[in-house]
């Protein structure tokens, strides 16, 4: 027997190296060598590489009277025992539990659920890369048995078909299931830890948030709902879901997967049904974004005797113009948030009220420190690209290199299509010469924009978590 060094990279690209004890072995008339257990972390175990030595070489005896180390683990532990103090506190374990009997499945459902929200809490990672945290985590059930990684032995994992693979397929198959046999349960489960939630925080039950992201494979994913869509990720080329998240009071209390290629604002007609179903809420106040607003979202919110604080686009519709010039009375400061607190100069955060010339339609203009800071910004960058170009495409035009109005016209088009340069400059041919200049409407536009927010809503009463609707006079 002897030691063996492995090495691990991880999804970050750092590398870590592991000890294992190897035997050499004899398999079909061939030497193999076979991997008898996993010691752990170099790192932790280089302190003891002598003493571990004389131990293979049974020189043990020899050093009774003079021992330089005792047994060796040191795993952490405390992460495992905090999530597992709130896991029952929150009772999940017997919400999981008795789902799980009603379908015939065990106890250990359960368990390796809280091994995987765990993992996800401190270092969140793929079932594949949970073998690695395995190591360095005392991850157990409910009756202290330890979950260890099972590695593949080298020379199977090499000759493979998939080599990258270094878990064995039994246990990476183990947790795939558990998640298989949550997500049968997820609408149950949700359910029930919602009414623990308002139970245990009082919960204020009358602003739902919504919003949707993306989520890209690598792979094909699922056919027919892993679909080309709007990549939040910046992953156009790759296949995605959508992932809608519903919080109240900063909770998240459900999700819903949709279709890669869905529009956001039609999610909401698949929202509202299940919130009043599942949950119980006959009348909350639905806070959504600017991708949420259309016409008969809004038409649904009121018939169904729902309240909404929707953003409104701010492109694209003539009125929104019309609300920034309104906005000539006091401006209302509002309370800075957490991640706003902890800067040395905190940004202001203004709103006040406008008319908006609909009966029982409010519309509310905020003007954001932080936001006209990143917005003017952008803005600056993105002006100085298409300025860059618009100079080389004139100089062109002055030298005679591009004389066809048709194709001077096009260019200048593809010049202004790159980095939104049709918001902030225009162009004209005068005797063959091309000269371009601030667009008088659109840069003006955009500068009003620049740090501003446009918000719409119906409700007439202050809401109890906010402040900001005050009572209409």
């Amino acid at each position: 027997m002897f030691l063996r060094t492995t090495k691990v990279k991880r999804s970050d690209g750092r590398v870590d190296e592991y000890i294992r004890l190897v035997e050499s072995c004899w398999n079909d008339g061939s030497p193999r060598h076979r991997v008898i257990c996993n010691l752990g972390r170099k790192e932790l175990l280089a302190p003891h590489a002598d003493a571990l030595l004389r131990l293979l070489r049974g020189e043990e005896k020899a050093k009774a009277a003079n021992r330089e180390a005792a047994a060796v683990g040191a795993w952490d532990w405390g992460v495992m025992l905090v999530a597992r103090h709130f896991w029952k506190d929150l009772q999940l374990q017997e919400i999981i539990d008795s789902l799980a009997k009603n379908r015939g499945l065990g106890r250990e459902l359960a368990d390796r659920a809280l091994a995987l929200v765990t993992n996800r809490l401190c270092e969140p990672t793929s079932e594949h890369g949970m073998a690695r945290w395995l190591e360095t985590d005392f991850v157990c059930d409910r009756w202290g048995r330890r979950w260890l990684p099972e590695w593949r032995e080298e020379g199977e994992r090499l000759s493979s078909q998939r080599p990258r693979v270094r878990v064995k397929d039994r246990q990476l198959r183990q947790w795939y299931r558990t998640l298989d046999q949550l997500l049968v349960q997820q609408k149950q489960i949700e359910k029930e830890l919602f009414l623990r939630l308002r139970n245990l925080f009082s919960l204020n039950v009358d602003l739902v948030f919504y919003d949707l992201t993306s989520t890209y494979f690598e792979g094909n994913g699922r056919v027919g709902f892993a679909l080309h869509g709007h990549s939040r990720d910046g992953k156009p080329r790759n296949r995605q879901v959508l992932v809608g998240l519903v919080m109240i009071d900063g909770w998240p209390i459900a999700h819903h997967v949709f279709q890669g290629n869905l529009r956001d604002s039609t999610s909401i007609e698949k929202v509202l049904p299940d919130l009043q179903s599942r949950f119980g809420l006959r009348r909350v106040v639905f806070v959504g974004d600017r991708g949420m607003v259309t016409s008969g979202n809004l038409d649904r919110l009121r018939s169904s005797g729902q309240g909404y604080l929707v953003g409104l686009k701010r492109r694209r519709q003539p009125e929104i113009l019309r609300y920034l010039e309104g906005a000539t009375g006091p401006w209302l400061e509002c309370p800075a948030g957490i991640s706003a607190r902890e800067k040395s100069q905190v940004p202001k955060t203004l709103v006040q009220e406008v008319a908006s010339g609909k009966p029982g339609v409010r519309v509310f203009v905020v003007h954001s420190d932080e936001r006209l800071e990143y917005e003017r910004g952008e803005r600056e960058k993105a002006m100085q690209k298409v300025q860059a170009e618009l100079e080389a495409l004139e100089q062109r035009v002055a030298k005679g290199k591009l004389k066809a109005p048709e194709k001077i016209g096009a260019a200048a088009s593809r010049v202004l299509s790159r980095h939104h340069g049709f918001r902030y400059y225009a162009w004209e041919l005068k005797q063959g010469q091309f000269h371009y200049f601030e667009h008088p409407e659109n840069f003006k536009q955009e500068k009003a924009l620049e740090g501003k927010y446009l918000i719409q809503s119906e409700e007439s009463l202050t809401s109890r978590s906010g402040g900001y609707l005050q009572r209409s006079r």
